[in-house]
């Protein structure tokens, strides 16, 4: 009778510790980052069931913005370095950020009557819409601006522009067909993302737009949380998982 309490007591001793190193932090992740952060998220809480990781999923620049006006973020993870430099240069973040893979431009369509094999299939006179998420705080609608700039197919596309405000809301208008082409992330399309029998893209040719190397940083709001810390170096260590969904680790 004795070591039956005395194992009960032992148990609710464990279930108390366990429970008082449990902790729950918010993330914000650059829309981009939808299917591969939530795959490595749910690997790296396996062994934590204790623990509780909710991210949610904006373009950069908003992400950015949220945490300058005080949002009780403990974990940005961008779809560039400039918005996570911002935090570090503006004392918003206790460290430098740090870069943990480079992203992928592509153009693409889920419209069987837009096949895409080229870069240049844009100029077809039939696409009447072309979706793109917003330059002004998307790096992949920074990216997508730049390679249409070099390649000098700008000015003849730009009034067919739809955009979104993040790139997740501007691939939904090519998923959903009201827009026949637009510009997204390879690492929301293929295997894990998107995947349809109508769709096709092509991979923006690299040498067309600047690097978009993506960095990740803690906050002042999480310069304290251990789940941040271990959440953060998980992500740095999973570089299998993000050569799957098409990013770049060197």
């Amino acid at each position: 009778m004795f070591l039956k309490k005395l194992i009960g007591v032992g148990l609710f001793c464990l279930l108390v510790t366990i429970n008082a190193n449990a902790e729950k932090i918010q993330v914000l992740g650059a829309a981009s980052l939808k299917y591969v952060l939530e795959e490595i998220k749910v690997d790296f809480l396996k062994n934590r069931p204790q623990d509780e990781i909710e991210i949610s999923y904006i373009s950069s620049g908003k992400a950015y913005a949220q945490i300058k006006n005080g949002s009780p973020i403990s974990l940005f993870v961008s779809a560039d370095v400039s918005y996570p430099a911002k935090l570090f240069e503006e004392k918003l973040a206790p460290q430098k950020e740090i870069i943990y893979a480079k992203g992928k431009l592509v153009l693409w369509s889920n419209n069987k009557d837009f096949k895409l094999a080229k870069f240049e299939d844009i100029l077809n006179p039939k696409i009447q819409h072309i979706a793109i998420p917003n330059p002004k705080v998307a790096p992949y609608g920074r990216a997508s601006m730049e390679a249409l700039e070099k390649t000098k197919m700008l000015s003849k596309v730009e009034a067919k522009f739809v955009t979104g405000e993040s790139i997740a809301q501007a691939t939904t208008y090519v998923e959903s067909q009201n827009a026949q082409v637009g510009f997204s992330a390879l690492s929301m399309l293929g295997e894990g993302g998107i995947n349809t029998p109508t769709m096709s893209y092509v991979i923006i040719d690299e040498t067309l737009y600047s690097p978009i190397e993506q960095a990740l940083i803690i906050p002042n709001y999480g310069k304290d949380s251990k789940l941040a810390r271990d959440f953060k170096d998980y992500i740095l260590s999973a570089k299998k998982t993000f050569l799957k969904f098409g990013y770049s680790t060197q």
